[in-house]
Order: C-alpha cells, then structure tokens, then sequence
C-alpha cells in the first residue's frame, strides 16, 4: 500500500508540474544552441516560396478566409503532410515566408486569425524537429503597382515605420517566445530603396536605413524575453545582395546576447544559368551548367567566407535556385556544385522552391510538385548529398502541437533584374526484487521510490519555478 501510494504522488506531482508548463517548454530549452551551433547543425534548406508570403490587394477574400491568401499564387493550402515529405527527402530546416501587410493594422498588430494560421504551419515543421525560419518578406522588395510593401532602404521611411515595425515583430516574438532553439527569426527579407534598385543602393544613405533596421529587429527581439533573450536570430545586408559593395556597407548589429546573430544574403548567381529567356533579355542565358559558371560561384563563395570571418558572423544563404529549361541533369550539377561550395565554407543554403513545378517548356523553380506529392529526385539528392548532413536533429523538447489541419515574384538576384523569385535510447534499470513474506526484502523497494519521490517532486518545483519566473520576463 506504502508503494503503492508513493507512486501516484510521483505521478500526480509529474504530471502537475507539465501541465503547468507551456506547450513547447521544457528545462532542454534553457540550453540554446549558439548561431555557430545552429548553423553547423543544418544540413540543408527549403523554402515554403509564393505561399504565405503571397499577397495581392486584388484578393477577393471573405472575412477570415485567411487561407485565400495563401493560395493566391497558384499553390495548395500546406499541410503537414507536404512537410512530412519535405523532411523525408533530407531536408532538416525550412525558410518560412510571410506576407505580414494587409494583415496588420497601422501600428503593427497581427490580425489573430492570420497569426493563427501561420503558428499552424510553422507548428508542422517545427513539430517535425525541422529547424524553422519565420520571417517578414513582402513587407519588404519592390513598390510600386499592386505591391504591399512598406519596409525601405530610405532613412525617411525608417522614421516614420519604425514604430510599426517594432510592433509587428513585438507580436511575433511575443507568439513564439516559448518556442525552443530550432526557431530562428528572420527580421526582413530583401529590402530595396525606393527606386527598386537591386545589387546595390542607388544612394549609399540607403545602407544606414537598413542597418538601422536590423538593430531595430534585434532590439525588439531581445525585449519581448523569454526564450527570445538568446534565440537565434537573422538579418539580412540590402536587398540580400552578394555585391562585394554591399557586404562592405552593411554593420552588425549590437546584440546583448552574444553568439546568436546570423547574417543571411540570396544568391541566383550565375544569371545566364539559373535565369530563362523570359526573364532576361540583357545577356545570354544558357542551359548547360559549365566552368564559368563554376568560377562565379566560386568567387562568391570566397567573399562571403571573407565577410564572415571579418564580422564574427555566420552566413547562410536563405534562397538559390535556377529556373527550368528543360535541363534537370544540369540544375543537379549546379545545385551541387553551389551547395557543396557553400558547405566547404560553413555556409548553408535553403533552395527556394516557388511550387512552379515545369517538365516541360522554361520557367519555375520548383523541385516538388506539392499537388502530386512527386520530387525532381535528381536534384533533390544532388543537393543533399552535397550538404555535408542531411539527418534531422533530434529532438530534445516538447514540441509545440497544433491542429492538421505561382505567382511570380522579384528575385533577388545579383543582376540588375526582376524576374520569378526562385520564390531516446531505451535504457533498462534492474529489476527492484519482489518483496518477500515479512519486512525483510521490502526496504530496498521503499528506499528506491523515496528517493524517486523526492528527486521527481524536487524536479516538478524546480520546472513550475522556472516557468513562473519567465512568465515574469
């Protein structure tokens, strides 16, 4: 009877403490894995392209009919399933896009229903023990027509959004806050001046405005606490650009939790390969991947492992890709060589997949048919094969649960052009011998569940303190 009630108190004073703790927290989460770490643990990326990052005033979408944006450009509503599919190819981390513009209002605050329905998806690949980018994307890039952008490289536009900008990603970091280290935050993805000028600022006042920005984004980070006090977090140099002038303009932010700053940049170079005919009429675009091509990556390559040794910083590439032109063998040869390339360096790089899936004809980024469930296997396994790693990290927190639930867009590429966006081991202790008739044989079975008892109940005080005390913070 001794025993027997010693057990339900371990059990009931376990199972009080979890319910008492966040979904998503554990004690695991109060050791956070360095920029560096993090990093180094992601073998290779995908991007979730023209999704719920679409956007589009024309939208004809009834009231909470959230989903209605994120089939805009042509792809299905995302499911854990295609995440599932995802991961299974060796993908271990995710760039999830979003569109935060015709959901906030002018001071920032995140429509819940929108808010909700992200959560939902990046639950399914955070869920999945993929790492997981959120970002803000086409708050930023081009304006102009029926773009929704509001976020530019312009000092004057700093001024007066800032304020709407540090409440956008106060609401975000607010909702992830409990979210263990495999979610990173991206603050901004390509921001241009005002004259859509890509590779580099039309006036250099503009790298100010950007950098102000991303200090901006760290700053807010940091204040909304909890496990956002040390998450890893992303900014980005202009309009994500490789142009040795832009690397060269583009500071660091100050940030005061050592060690989790990452800075990311795009890359569609080289623009004859991975660009079509459609979208480039001011050079030669070609099919065939060759030495040419080899010696611009490798040029690339070589300055960013430069910027990052010269900031302290690591670097991923957040989108690459080439466009279809009937030449999957050659998109392999490519994504290898640029992957392999990039991982030499330590930096990762995440495709970017705009669910245009072509087997015919020229255009499209797409590498998954997200309708067919069906993969351009021969690149996929050039670009994990050449990645380094390619297995998921394990699990060592409770992961967030939630409910199951092409249109083209400005690349960013380092040509002077806007075309389609490549949008636990069981372990067995020995058996507590039965107790025989009498007290003899029974103390060692009591002694063991005391101690049991205690160690628990001191571990559930332990976690309901931690929890209290960062719901403080």
């Amino acid at each position: 009877m001794f025993v027997t009630k010693n057990l339900i108190n371990v059990s009931v004073c376990a199972a009080l403490a979890l319910t008492m703790l966040p979904a998503g927290y554990t004690a695991a989460d109060e050791v956070f894995e360095s920029a560096e770490e993090a990093v180094g643990n992601i073998g290779t990326g995908w991007n979730l392209g023209n999704t719920l990052d679409s956007y589009g005033t024309w939208i004809n979408a009834s009231a909470g009919d959230y989903k209605a944006y994120e089939t805009a450009w042509g792809n299905p509503v995302t499911t854990k399933e295609m995440i599932g599919s995802v991961k299974a190819q060796g993908f271990n981390a995710i760039r999830i896009p979003v569109t935060w513009s015709q959901h906030i209002d002018g001071k920032g605050k995140v429509d819940a229903g929108w808010m909700n329905r992200v959560k939902e998806v990046v639950d399914y690949a955070y869920n999945d023990g993929l790492y997981v980018i959120l970002n803000v994307h086409h708050d930023t890039g081009e304006g102009g027509g029926d773009k929704v952008s509001w976020i530019f490289a312009d000092n004057s536009n700093y001024d007066q959004n800032k304020e709407k900008f540090k409440g956008l990603w106060t609401q975000i970091a607010g909702e992830f806050k409990d979210y263990g280290s495999r979610l990173l935050f991206e603050g901004y993805n390509e921001m241009l001046d005002k004259g859509n000028t890509w590779n580099a600022p039309a006036d250099p006042a503009s790298y100010k405005a950007v950098n102000d920005y991303a200090q901006l984004f760290v700053d807010t980070v940091r204040e909304t606490g909890g496990n956002n006090s040390r998450r890893n977090i992303i900014v980005n140099t202009y309009v994500s650009s490789v142009d040795q002038a832009v690397l060269d303009n583009f500071k660091m932010p100050q940030d005061p939790s050592a060690g989790h700053l990452i800075c990311e940049v795009h890359c569609y170079s080289p623009w004859g390969f991975t660009g079509t005919s459609q979208s480039v009429t001011w050079t030669g675009v070609h099919s065939d991947f060759g030495q040419e091509d080899k010696n611009e990556i490798d040029d690339i390559m070589n300055r960013l492992e430069a910027f990052a040794k010269k900031n302290n910083v690591p670097v991923i590439i957040g989108e690459y890709g080439a466009e279809f032109k009937n030449n999957v063998d050659q998109i392999a040869q490519y994504a290898s060589y640029f992957v392999g390339k990039a991982s030499d360096k330590g930096i990762k790089c995440f495709y970017w997949d705009n669910g245009d899936f072509k087997t015919e004809g020229e255009g499209g980024y797409a590498i998954f048919n997200r309708k067919s469930m069906a993969w351009k296997d021969q690149i996929v396994k050039a670009i994990v094969s050449s990645s380094g790693t390619s297995a998921a990290p394990e699990i060592t927190e409770v992961p967030e649960t939630s409910e199951t639930t092409a249109e083209s867009e400005p690349t960013a590429s380092t040509e002077p052009t806007a075309a389609t966006e490549p949008s636990s081991a069981q372990t067995s202790a020995a058996p507590i011998p039965a107790p025989e008739n009498g007290s003899g044989g029974s103390f060692p079975a009591v002694t063991v569940l005391l101690i049991a008892d205690t160690v628990l109940v001191a571990a559930a005080v332990v976690l309901v303190m931690i929890y209290r005390a960062k719901k403080k913070s």
